[in-house]
């Protein structure tokens, strides 16, 4: 069905732009006549394949102990790849990890051997874009875990990220590689890797012993869900020196349920991946946990990764390291356990625990008995910031690049000099020249100008138009006498005046968009005004040419009509007109040609948007063929006036061409709409419809008597015009940051929804539950204007209040949801529901339209009367 629309739009766009010089306008000197269609990949507009090719390679000091991974990726011509330090909120940054190595024990920073191309923030994408073309490289240190053979290091290199195109396609990309030995070569040992021989801080050195109090319980915890039973064991408790200590940890849920693999830090989309890390109080080296337990892999989108998932008990072992150099004692062995279990129907919320042990350090051999590990209630959060910490497998996005690879248990470092960092680029490049050595095709231009010609013919099949054409042209006829020569020059000289027309056109548009460039941050590398790339994404230039477009096409349609003031058919430029001679012609021409502007005006308005995004010449030269194709008529026929007889006789046939190029205009918006961002549709349809509404009483406006009654009407024409847009965009934009972290709920969970908000209520929480559905516009309104405010998130957060979404679009007779409301005293919603902590039962409840102030207020008055609960934080059974 989706390709069966693409075809048609294509086809729509195709009639465009035939009839529309504009639409092929929109590339400039560009290669393709259809470039700059993306999504239309029958039509051009970039390879549809961004061709990504990952390979890497890896060296080891002569030491044996730590070694640098190189991995390169290339991509097609015109593709880039993203940073891995790509600033969240823009385009997906490079995450590269390296699967299970246990091999290499820690690994380092990835860093390019080049700097990235920055394109700067603009109103759509409002981080900078890090881009890389072409080729990259990067690289990172590892260490290698003790008698490995440099050659024996089995290691395969994952990396997922975004690839774009310059035309605008993007595609989410992923690729993997096995990294070749590439031989022994010093590489400078990165110190962010090892810890420090001398810490000032003895919790964080791991050398001096320390007096430690277990804070949980020891043995079997069973987690707050009720769902798992985590259990451990250390071994062994009692070491010398450079032994190392093994970490045994056991995650067995109940039932259907099953636990997630495990990640070195939480990088996974869509479920929160295991999650193990020592804690700062332990300053020892952690190895990555490894499991026999095989890994479970389900769909979790088109172009992402698949979901890992363990069935059954999982255990996950680790090693951890004793320095050489720690003195005799006691030493904490304390670690964060995150997971996440689920069936294939519902989730339980991610959970925490913490893990303890105490390691006792002697000058002996190590005794191998065994220990269970004390346990306590955490939060997963906590483990995942610790592995941020602790760990370096993959790098987030917005993340600090440097110092964050540290595997000790210590604070983050601070950065150090790396040796092999990329060479430093030249900060003033004012003075640099650079020679093209690919000179770009200009055939796009030549076909741009056709385009232009062929449409500024047609606009003399209009009925404002045609039936002037002859009349003109025998006019002239009878003046020169019919002298040939001079019937060609007057033809000549009213040409140039219709030409001139369309002069002043392409400078009002070139002084338009230089004007909008100096409010609009020009994308890096741009010439005149804006860049075609930044126009074509920005929101609001899309929908300004939706809305040029779209009453122009009404006004093809006949719903209302381009009228011209009527000091143009009298005053001097139109007394010189009646007049005889070359001066006449030339000024019959510009009175021509603006008195048309009812039938030609709505194809102009849409060229004249479209050029805004073009350079100068190029707008001269496109307005300036229109103008010329306009004239051909006069030029041709004055050059053989008996070609008179082959003008089209004009008749219905023009009114019924006209209101054809109304429905293809009508399919250039669908078009427009088409390359908008969903969340921008909804408002811009409801705009269309204020905007037809008001296009039509302009429409009736020439039907009135009075020149008051005109006036007010085409004022409400404008007024119910805005007052719609105004809305629409203020209240119906979806899609947007959430303000508040809602706990969702959608039909897989609806069974749960009320035992979890009782438990919740009962833990001592207050919880707030909004019940909306895509099908309630009160719904909407009252989640963007009342509830999901700046103001109200501020009270949740600062209050500990949660906030629980259920989304009853796909609602069924007597579900759990229905049977909930019900209870509550209502059969349909908008509904907002808020439960006081401590008083099982007890809800205040708040429906139909609200305002912000009376959500607060409600909030206020139920956590006021909300009752806490003591923390349970042993273990219950």
């Amino acid at each position: 069905m989706i390709s069966l629309m693409k075809r048609f739009a294509s086809l729509a766009l195709l009639l465009a732009l035939c009839f529309l010089p504009s639409t092929g306008m929109s590339q400039g000197l560009g290669g393709d006549l259809f470039q700059g269609l993306e999504g239309f990949d029958g039509l051009g507009g970039g390879s549809s394949d961004p061709n990504l090719k990952i390979t890497a390679s890896y060296v080891v000091d002569p030491s044996g102990t730590h070694g640098q991974l190189h991995v390169t990726a290339t991509v097609g011509d015109g593709w880039c790849l993203y940073s891995t330090t790509q600033p969240k909120g823009g385009p997906l940054a490079t995450k590269l990890k390296i699967a299970d190595a246990p091999a290499i024990t820690a690994l380092g920073t990835f860093v390019p051997d080049h700097k990235p191309k920055i394109v700067p923030p603009d109103e759509i994408i409002t981080v900078p874009q890090e881009k890389f073309y072409k080729s990259v490289t990067w690289t990172a240190p590892f260490l290698l875990a003790p008698d490995i053979k440099p050659d024996a290091v089995n290691v395969k290199v994952l990396l997922n990220g975004q690839s774009c195109h310059d035309r605008g396609t993007c595609f989410p990309v992923k690729g993997e590689a096995v990294a070749k030995f590439d031989g022994v070569k010093e590489v400078p040992l990165d110190k962010t890797l090892v810890a420090e021989k001398q810490d000032p801080a003895p919790a964080n050195t791991g050398t001096t012993p320390t007096d430690y109090k277990l804070e949980g319980v020891i043995g079997d915890y069973k987690s707050a869900s009720g769902h798992v039973v985590v259990s451990g064991t250390y071994a062994p408790t009692k070491v010398a020196p450079g032994d190392q200590v093994t970490v045994s940890l056991t995650v067995k849920p109940s039932g259907d349920y099953h636990v997630y693999a495990y990640s070195p830090t939480d990088s996974t989309l869509g479920y929160k991946s295991t999650q193990i890390a020592l804690s700062e109080v332990t300053g020892w080296l952690a190895m990555q946990p490894t499991t026999d337990n095989p890994v479970h892999e389900k769909e979790f989108a088109p172009g992402f990764d698949p979901i890992l998932y363990h069935e059954g008990a999982t255990t996950w072992k680790f090693k951890v390291q004793v320095p050489i150099d720690a003195k005799p004692g006691k030493y904490p062995l304390v670690g964060y356990l995150g997971f996440q279990t689920c069936t294939d129907a519902t989730c339980d919320r991610p959970e925490g625990v913490m893990f303890e042990g105490i390691v006792e350090v002697g000058q002996s051999a190590a005794v191998t008995e065994s220990a269970p590990l004390a346990f306590s209630k955490s939060t997963y959060n906590k483990a995942a910031d610790r592995a941020k910490i602790t760990h370096a497998a993959v790098q987030e996005p917005g993340d600090e690049p440097a110092g964050a690879p540290p595997v000790r248990g210590g604070d983050k470092p601070e950065m150090t000099d790396n040796a092999d960092a990329p060479p430093a680029v030249i900060a003033d490049g004012k003075n640099l020249e650079w020679t093209v050595l690919n000179q770009p095709e200009s055939s796009s231009l030549g076909w741009i100008l056709v385009l232009s010609f062929v449409g500024g013919a047609i606009l003399n099949l209009m009925p404002c138009v045609l039936p002037v054409v002859g009349l003109k042209i025998l006019s002239f006829v009878n003046q020169a006498g019919k002298h040939r020569g001079q019937v060609f020059m007057l033809n000549l000289v009213y040409s140039a005046g219709v030409i001139s027309v369309f002069l002043f056109l392409a400078v009002l548009s070139t002084s338009l968009g230089t004007i909008v460039g100096l409010f609009v941050k020009p994308e890096a590398g741009a010439s005149d005004g804006l860049a075609w790339g930044q126009w074509s994404g920005n929101v609001w230039y899309i929908l300004g040419m939706i809305v040029l477009v779209y009453t122009m096409g009404l006004s093809m349609l006949g719903v209302w009509e381009l009228s011209m003031p009527s000091f143009l058919g009298s005053g001097s430029v139109a007394q010189a007109a009646n007049k005889s001679g070359y001066g006449s012609a030339f000024f019959k021409g510009i009175v021509t040609t603006l008195l048309s502007t009812p039938c030609s005006g709505p194809f102009l308005g849409p060229i004249f948007g479209y050029t805004l995004s073009e350079s100068a010449y190029i707008t001269f030269l496109v307005f300036g063929f229109i103008g010329l194709g306009m004239a051909s008529p006069y030029l041709i026929i004055g050059i053989n006036p008996r070609l008179i007889a082959f003008l089209p006789k004009p008749g219905n046939w023009m009114i019924a061409f006209k209101q054809a190029m109304g429905f293809v205009m009508m399919l250039t918006v669908v078009y427009l709409v088409y390359t908008m961002e969903d969340k921008w549709v909804v408002p811009t349809l409801t705009l269309l419809v204020g905007l037809g509404a008001g296009c039509w009483m302009l429409g009736q406006v020439h039907t009135l008597e009075h020149q008051s009654s005109k006036l007010s009407t085409t004022i409400g024409a404008f007024a119910v015009s805005i007052a719609i847009g105004y809305f629409a965009f203020n209240y119906l934009v979806e899609g947007g940051a959430e303000t508040i972290a809602w706990d969702k709920y959608t039909q897989s969970r609806f069974a749960e929804l009320e035992a979890d908000v009782r438990a919740r209520q009962s833990a001592g929480e207050t919880v707030m539950v909004d019940f909306t559905a895509d099908w309630c516009p009160t719904c909407k309104l009252n989640y963007y204007r009342a509830i999901n405010t700046d103001k109200v998130a501020a009270y949740v957060e600062n209050n500990g209040i949660s906030p629980v979404l259920v989304d009853w679009t796909t609602s069924d007779p007597n579900d759990p949801v229905q049977r909930f409301i019900n209870k509550l005293g209502f059969n349909s919603i908008p509904l907002l529901a808020i439960f006081p902590g401590g008083r099982p039962g007890e809800v205040y409840v708040l429906s139909d339209l609200l305002d912000e102030t009376t959500v607060i207020d409600s909030l206020n008055t139920a956590h006021g009367t909300s009752k806490k609960v003591p923390e349970q934080t042993a273990l219950n059974k």
